[in-house]
């Protein structure tokens, strides 16, 4: 009888679950987050126990009534714990995180409220909170939110975040000189499900970048924004970026380009504004590309004269779609179709174009959309359909995050527990584990400010026979698998992790998907690789492989970094780390990469082998500093199993050293197919940290298409170089040598080397 009982309440939980996807209960008034267990500690963290994660704005005096200022609350909670800027209180970057929780309610604030690395700010995602700036609102030139942490600089602002909240300047005057935020951030921000209200006709912006003398930052993903009123927008000033689904209404200029080298711009919506994207000179932009947008009663939907990459955009009731120098260039709507501004390559061979302007044949978009012809996007997942019993913390089934104990078979346990019935909730925390974590399917798992799963012990430690920290999945298994708001690593020199493989595909495309979850070798207290690796010219396997995505799966994955640390978040130690290979793609189902970044690994930072259906929305990359001392693929032995690179071209035809470097990309293998990139940016600043490669070559080759044909589909669109003397080199189909089929003294600008389009294999 137990047993039917047990079948019936576990039969019941699924239909649950299947019911909240299609809308949430009229009874779930109050968002999760709220009542969850608030278990998280830092377990690396100095100063002992007693440290608060978790943290509510009420309990710190915030009233969120519209009347009281809340200004000093806000700030309290952020400073508890004797947190300060930059992680100079002797915790480190990463020994020091919180969460400050905004119910719903409306919070007035009279000066900024400062945010420090490693810090989430979340609202209410069922009732939007509204940060509402007093009309007394002091000094000028400055935001609501200071995004941007002062005590380091923009370029490591890593790990802050800013979710559902409504930031509203209405009452400050509108001739004011005043910003909503202020998001000067880099790798591993998440800024997701705001709305930035501004008075129509004012001088007020919703976010702009300002590091002051270090620049705007080095981001990669935001979305799922609003924006109605003001002068600007987004007041872009970054090295590259992706943004998807933002809605801007009656603002003067949507975005607005200070500075940029790639940015990629998906469903984006224009409605009653002057421009919608101002690109602004080949000066100050690289690359641009704005992909299935719409725009209605828009004066000039696209100003400005970068690299352009136009396609599948509806126009209504608007001026010129692209506008150069004053000249109207395109007009009317780019319903499936693809326009091209820049140098392009529409073959196999070295036949570039160089174009102020043209069609090219429209991307063939395979099995990447859902449905509508539009690329598939997905919001991260935040539950907002359930309420706080649907969450079980895996600190309540014997899992302990101290950085310490064994929790492998407690994960295990609550996972299998879990599926197609709970969510599972990871407080803040370490997690060892000393085998695989297997995720089943109907598996959803959340995080609190990036907990940390973090490989240990032996099983690990082989790289002839590499082992699974966090499995998604068997081959041919086909559910739901939802990751947020995690990290992952390994705690010690394990030539053998591979951090997470996915072998799951979805029912649906999307339900498997992994959102602002990140990876890290090193460079953290968390690790004994930030003490172990620190030799010059002798850099440590710390992993075999950061992201295996295999042949079977299919995944969306959005807001994404895998670093192998160049620098020590927590000290000083000396960082030499020699990740084996970033991400490796073999799947043919489909998987979606938007605004994912990949640096510093030895071998590889992206391969595609035999992989087809695959889009990215920017992608980012940089070359290990200390290469090529010693020369790649030192200290690893190329593995055929993997269809490792072995850098044997380099022997044959080469300048010498400066080919024993980082792939940033590879695509391999004679069934790939359907490969549709937009916009890369790669980057190669030193040879053995010293030499600056902004003015010379410090690499030889970037980007390697190998066996590839006409008819394959593989469309690289804006690729941007930095210090590099090739942008493609292909080889294979019978070449007697690898064929430099881009050069960058061919292709100046940007941030050295730019292509509008390689269309080689379309």
């Amino acid at each position: 009888m137990w047993k039917l009982a047990v079948f019936l309440l576990a039969f019941a939980a699924d239909i649950q679950i299947q019911a909240y996807r299609h809308g949430a209960p009229a009874y779930i008034k109050k968002f999760w987050l709220e009542d969850a267990p608030h278990e998280g500690t830092s377990p690396f963290l100095v100063r002992g126990h007693g440290y608060k994660v978790f943290r509510n704005v009420k309990d710190y005096g915030a009233k969120g009534d519209g009347i009281t200022d809340d200004t000093d609350a806000f700030n309290a909670a952020i400073n508890d714990g004797g947190r300060c800027s930059g992680g100079a209180c002797g915790t480190g970057t990463t020994g020091q995180p919180a969460l400050i929780y905004v119910p719903s309610g409306k919070y007035v604030v009279s000066s900024p409220i400062q945010l420090y690395v490693d810090t989430q700010v979340i609202g209410d995602a069922i009732n939007l909170p509204t940060i509402k700036a007093a009309s007394r609102f002091s000094p000028n030139n400055e935001s609501i939110i200071a995004g941007f942490d002062p005590g380091t600089g923009s370029t490591t602002n890593f790990y802050i975040g800013v979710r559902n909240l409504v930031i509203d300047s209405g009452a400050v005057p509108a001739n004011a000189s005043v910003s909503l935020l202020n998001w000067a951030v880099s790798q591993a921000t998440n800024l997701i499900n705001v709305n930035f209200v501004m008075p129509v006709g004012s001088q007020h912006s919703g976010i702009i970048m300002d590091g002051g003398s270090g620049g705007g930052g080095s981001a990669t993903y935001l979305g799922d924004l609003t924006f109605s009123g003001g002068l600007i927008g987004i007041h872009l000033n970054n090295q590259q970026y992706a943004f998807k689904n933002c809605k801007f209404t009656n603002v003067a200029t949507g975005i607005a380009v200070q500075h940029l080298f790639v940015g990629t711009f998906q469903g984006m919506h224009f409605e009653g504004c002057g421009i919608g994207v101002d690109v602004g000179g080949i000066d100050d932009t690289g690359s641009v590309a704005l992909i299935d947008s719409t725009a209605d009663n828009v004066g000039t939907v696209v100003n400005g004269s970068a690299n352009l990459v136009l396609e599948n955009l509806h126009v209504t009731n608007s001026g010129p779609v692209l506008r150069i120098n004053g000249t109207n260039k395109v007009t009317g709507s780019l319903d499936e179709k693809t326009y091209v501004v820049g140098h392009l390559y529409y073959d196999n061979k070295d036949d570039l174009v160089a174009s102020k302007g043209t069609y090219v044949p429209y991307t063939k978009r395979g099995a990447l959309t859902d449905g509508d012809g539009l690329y598939l996007q997905k919001p991260q997942p935040q539950y907002t359909e359930y309420s706080a019993d649907a969450f079980v913390s895996v600190k309540d089934h014997g899992a302990k995050g101290d950085g310490q104990t064994d929790d492998t078979v407690a994960i295990n346990a609550l996972l299998k527990a879990n599926a197609n019935c709970k969510i599972t909730y990871f407080p803040h925390g370490v997690y060892l584990v000393t085998d695989t974590i297997y995720v089943p399917p109907g598996s959803r798992i959340v995080g609190e400010v990036w907990s940390t799963i973090s490989a240990t012990g032996s099983k690990f430690a082989d790289e002839s026979n590499p082992h699974v920290m966090f499995q998604v999945g068997k081959p041919g298994e086909v559910g739901t698998a939802e990751v947020t708001d995690m990290l992952f690593t390994v705690a010690d020199v394990l030539p053998g992790a591979i951090m997470v493989q996915i072998n799951m595909a979805g029912k649906n495309k999307g339900d498997v998907s992994f959102h602002n979850s990140h990876f890290r070798s090193g460079g953290a207290a968390d690790s004994n690789t930030e003490t172990e690796c620190q030799t010059d010219g002798k850099p440590c396997k710390a992993a075999f492989m950061m992201f295996h995505i295999a042949p079977t799966a299919q995944i969306y994955i959005e807001n994404t970094w895998l670093w192998t640390a160049d620098h020590d978040l927590d000290g000083d130690y000396n960082q030499v780390i020699g990740t084996g290979r970033g991400m490796y793609i073999e799947s043919t189902k489909g998987v979606w990469l938007v605004g994912t970044a990949s640096e510093h690994h030895v071998l590889y930072a992206y391969q595609l082998y035999n992989a087809q259906n695959v889009f990215v929305s920017m992608q980012q990359v940089e070359t290990p500093y200390n290469q090529p001392i010693p020369q790649a693929p030192t200290p690893w032995t190329p593995n055929p199993a993997w269809h490792d690179p072995d850098f044997s071209d380099c022997d044959r035809d080469s300048t010498g050293a400066r080919c024993h470097m980082q792939w940033a990309l590879r695509i391999i293998g004679e069934e790939t197919k359907t490969i549709n990139i937009y916009g890369s940016g790669f980057w190669v600043f030193f040879n053995n940290y010293t030499q600056d490669c902004g003015s010379t070559f410090c690499q030889e080759n970037i980007v390697d298409l190998e066996n590839l044909k006409k008819g394959d589909g593989v469309e690289l669109y804006n690729l941007n170089t930095r210090g590099t003397q090739n942008l493609i080199t292909l080889d294979g189909n019978g070449q007697a040598a690898p064929f430099q089929a881009a050069v960058s003294a061919d292709n100046p600008g940007s941030w050295g080397a730019i292509i509008a389009a390689y269309l080689g294999f379309e």
